[in-house]
């Protein structure tokens, strides 16, 4: 067994070695150089407010008129000072002009500089594509508005917008900074580049099979360790005493002190993939969310009359949904967001409360009772997360399931952001805090956070660069 735990040590490590060692230096990099991000606060900010005058066209007549049969979302925006319903449906997005039906045709190029250009208030030096793919829209979220014309705009940041062929939509921002940190950052940390992860399931099986290997390897190198420093012990030598010499002293000795720490890391990195294989998902289950909003956004659509609109404005975007069994359009402009509550034929803006919510969950859930509610606070250790939190406000109902599952509503969409269960809290710990050391009265406490992540992340890379010359002296020994 020993024999075969030091061959399967030896060249998972050779082959991984290197992964390894990326993995602490680009996590040092994703501290202060995340993935980029255009903020939705920014796109409603720069965004156009809806001339509901020139509204004529009905939401349920523009689901129908985009053939659609099962509407899964539809909203309300202004392109060019025109208004326009976006409709998505199975994965196929369909826009309608809101003034005459008519169905809008793909952007050409020259349209996409002139967004650019409005949006951001410089000159258009140039535009490429629509391309399906780039590495800096290659994640799912973006999947929906393919294909994108990449802008890049005159300024000494060297800025590229991604505007949506088919929306008109600027949804996505990088700098020249960005793109260079981020090629020795998020994409080598998450093995993102774009070839790799267009293919979701691919990369999925990928990192999660990498890094299971990366777990075996660890393990195996911290029992062997210990087994080495045993025999060493017992010999008559003290303290983090090593049979071997030269490098393999100091690999010896690095693992034997930051083993279990190189451990956690992977194996928390490891469980970021995890996706349901071992731990519950944060996502509702979609008949609990049917029950939840108590009718289909089609139904929803299809009563909220076109002069009712009015009552909302004015907005820069709008989302027809449901919460409760009655329809609801939720809003967005400069000032906030808002959520609108249909009664009478007109809507009236309200905010759930949480009893309301309450009912709403009880409903979702019918073999359940909640047993507590409540807003969360500021300082929830499972919500309040450096990798993202729940919005101010979000109403946390407690059912009484074997699961002990707490339901987190948002307070101004009326709608489920997330599910955390037993299964899910345990997870909370396992990867977030050991992953980004996310613990209370730690992770908010910079620079002392950044000073311990770096020192740690530093200790890895150069326990790694050990194991890189151990590996490269294996293969000249072996090939000679």
């Amino acid at each position: 067994m020993q024999r075969i735990l030091v061959q399967l040590h030896r060249w998972i490590g050779i082959v991984l070695c290197l992964m390894f060692a990326a993995w602490f230096a680009s996590g040092i990099v994703m501290i202060y150089v995340p993935f980029p991000l255009l903020p939705l606060a920014d796109r409603i900010d720069r965004a156009e407010l809806v001339d509901i005058e020139r509204v004529r066209v009905a939401p349920m007549e523009a689901i129908n008129l985009a053939g659609s049969s099962s509407s899964a979302g539809i909203r309300l925006r202004s392109q060019d000072g025109r208004p326009q319903y976006v409709i998505a449906d199975d994965g196929r997005v369909v826009v309608v002009h809101a003034d005459t039906g008519e169905l809008a045709a793909a952007l050409e190029s020259s349209g996409a500089g002139r967004i650019a250009r409005e949006f951001s208030g410089l000159a258009a030096q140039s535009v490429h594509g629509p391309v399906q793919y780039d590495q800096w829209v290659v994640y799912g979220a973006f999947d929906a508005l393919r294909p994108y014309y990449r802008v890049r705009l005159d300024d000494p940041a060297g800025t590229d917008l991604y505007v949506s062929a088919i929306t008109g939509e600027v949804v996505q921002r990088t700098s020249r900074s960005q793109r260079r940190w981020n090629y020795v950052g998020a994409v080598v940390h998450w093995i993102y580049p774009s070839v790799i992860r267009k293919h979701w399931a691919l990369w999925d099986q990928l990192v999660w099979w990498v890094s299971l290997a990366g777990v075996v390897l660890a393990l195996a190198g911290i029992y062997l360790g210990v087994l080495r420093w045993r025999t060493a012990a017992r010999s008559g030598q003290r303290g983090l005493s090593s049979p071997y010499q030269g490098w393999m002293k100091w690999h010896h000795v690095g693992g034997l002190t930051i083993g279990v720490l190189v451990l956690t890391w992977v194996f928390s990195g490891w469980l970021s993939m995890d996706h349901g294989r071992l731990f519950s998902t944060p996502s509702p289950a979609p008949d609990h969310v049917e029950r939840f909003t108590g009718m289909s956004v089609r139904t929803a659509a299809d009563m909220i009359p076109v002069d009712a609109l009015a009552d909302a404005a004015p907005f820069s975007h709008a989302e027809i949904g449901a919460f409760a069994g009655s329809p609801v359009l939720r809003t967005a402009d400069p000032n906030g967001p808002k959520l609108w509550r249909l009664l009478d034929n007109r809507l009236q803006e309200f905010r759930p409360t949480t009893a309301e919510v309450s009912a709403a969950v009880a409903n979702a859930w019918p073999d359940y009772e909640p047993v507590d509610s409540y807003v969360l606070g500021k300082d929830d250790v499972y919500t309040s997360l450096r990798g993202g939190s729940l919005p101010p406000g979000t109403v946390r109902i407690v059912l009484n399931d074997p699961a002990d599952t707490w339901v987190h509503v948002h307070p101004t969409r009326a709608e489920i952001v997330s599910i955390m269960d037993r299964s899910r809290r345990v997870y909370r710990w396992l990867f977030n805090g050991l992953h980004s050391f996310d613990f209370p009265g730690l992770v908010d406490r910079r620079p002392l956070w950044d000073a311990l992540m770096i020192a740690l992340l530093s200790c890895g890379f150069i326990f790694c660069v050990t194991a890189i010359v151990i590996g490269f002296r294996r293969i000249k020994q072996t090939t000679r």
